[in-house]
């Protein structure tokens, strides 16, 4: 994924309505809420796309798509509204590639593992909620049961990608992927924290489903090393290090961006309800509590409401940040049905946000939709809207269900 300067623009700055209507204590309210959140989203969808693709401001974030899929995933399954099932479905068969590992040939040359691993999420979200399956399709390199789209063997797939380029990539830093896996792409020498914790989460994910052994010792490793190289420390989670000439990692950018924080909190918890090991737990409360005074309470009057701190405040935001609160609500939301010892902390987090969010729809969307803004602790809607805006809004409302969705699945034995 690209991390381009630029502000803002907003594709709603329409008339104002009323915000929406939104009882945090109703689930049929935040049903209503998120429906209408997501109808905003879908307004972006692009039909005639082969990669899935929706409309955003170019140029086009790939990773973003898949990101925005994830949100629908767990709209559907939150909600029981299967508006957007078929098409989630198609999205997702559309941009398995060759591999079936979200390689598609479509993305090659700039596809990044942060990139792969935005879309893995929709295949492991799918596995743990038991998502309808795609169509079966054989090959005879996949090893991972008799279909090789099934959603644990695209999962699994996407997993040893990551385990081949790790090994291939620890040349340098004693360990952990490179942003790009590309040689020739821009990027090649920096190794992102999105993407080692997408590789972490991933194996976390794993190991819980199937009880694998194999799956919880990557995790420990990429954990480990992230810890090591100084990428997470004191539960802050920093942006990635460079690996060029002989930096090795050397000097941390320390910027600290909510979805970065986010993969690996839900990693842990992962490894938590995996293990039922207390030190795991007392990774997820401290990086709950990081989050907490890192990403939420912009202002002394918003002390619960979610915020992008680097950007935010200045409305420096470009269309990836619009949309790294949404990581933020999806894995906290996930984390608290996962760690029953951060729930009560996490709802509250959750509720504050979910209301400042419900307060800033009050734009339109032109489609009979609701347009979200982005800063959600002014009280209403600041006509900053567009893609990643709407996805964080929905991720943010919709998870209030989270806890009386269906318990994640693990493998039978």
């Amino acid at each position: 994924m690209k991390r381009l300067s630029g502000i803002v623009i907003g594709f709603a700055l329409a008339s104002l309505g009323s915000a929406l209507d939104l009882d945090i204590k109703d689930p049929a309210s935040i049903k209503n809420a998120a429906a209408q959140v997501a109808k905003g989203l879908y307004v972006d969808h692009d039909p005639s796309s082969t990669a899935g693709q929706f409309k955003q401001p170019k140029p086009w974030f790939w990773w973003l798509s898949g990101s925005a899929w994830n949100g629908l995933i767990d709209y559907t399954v939150y909600t029981g509204d299967k508006t957007y099932q078929a098409d989630i479905l198609s999205a997702i068969s559309n941009n398995l590639g060759p591999n079936y590992d979200f390689a598609p040939s479509e993305q090659a040359g700039w596809e990044a593992n942060d990139d792969q691993a935005y879309w893995v999420y929709n295949a492991l979200t799918a596995l743990e909620y038991d998502f309808e399956p795609l169509p079966c399709q054989s090959s005879t390199t996949n090893t991972v049961g008799d279909c090789a789209n099934s959603w644990l063997a695209i999962s699994t797939h996407a997993f040893e990608d990551f385990v081949t380029r790790w090994n291939k990539d620890s040349a340098t830093c004693n360990g952990g992927l490179k942003w790009q896996y590309t040689p020739t792409a821009n990027g090649y020498t920096y190794k992102n924290t999105v993407s080692n914790g997408g590789f972490f989460q991933t194996a976390a994910r794993l190991a819980r489903y199937t009880g694998n052994q194999t799956y919880a010792d990557w995790a420990t490793k990429v954990w480990d090393w992230s810890t090591g190289v100084g990428l997470v420390s004191n539960y802050h989670v920093f942006d990635g290090a460079g690996d060029e000439a002989d930096a090795n990692c050397s000097s941390i950018n320390r910027d600290e961006w909510s979805y970065n924080l986010a993969s690996y909190l839900h990693g842990a918890a992962h490894m938590y309800a995996y293990s039922k090991d207390s030190s795991w737990e007392t990774i997820v409360q401290g990086l709950v509590k990081s989050a907490e005074s890192t990403f939420f309470g912009p202002t002394s009057d918003a002390p619960g409401i979610m915020y992008e701190r680097k950007c935010e405040l200045a409305t420096l935001c470009n269309v990836d940040q619009t949309s790294f609160k949404a990581s933020l609500a999806r894995w906290l939301g996930k984390t608290a049905v996962l760690v029953p010892s951060v729930r009560t902390s996490i709802i509250s987090l959750l509720e504050a946000t979910a209301q400042g969010a419900a307060a800033s729809c009050s734009g339109s969307s032109g489609y009979g939709s609701s347009a979200c803004g982005l800063k959600w602790w002014t009280g209403g809607f600041d006509g900053l809207s567009a893609f990643g805006v709407e996805l964080s809004a929905l991720e943010a409302i919709q998870s209030l269900l989270v806890t009386s969705a269906p318990k994640l699945a693990v493998a039978s034995k």
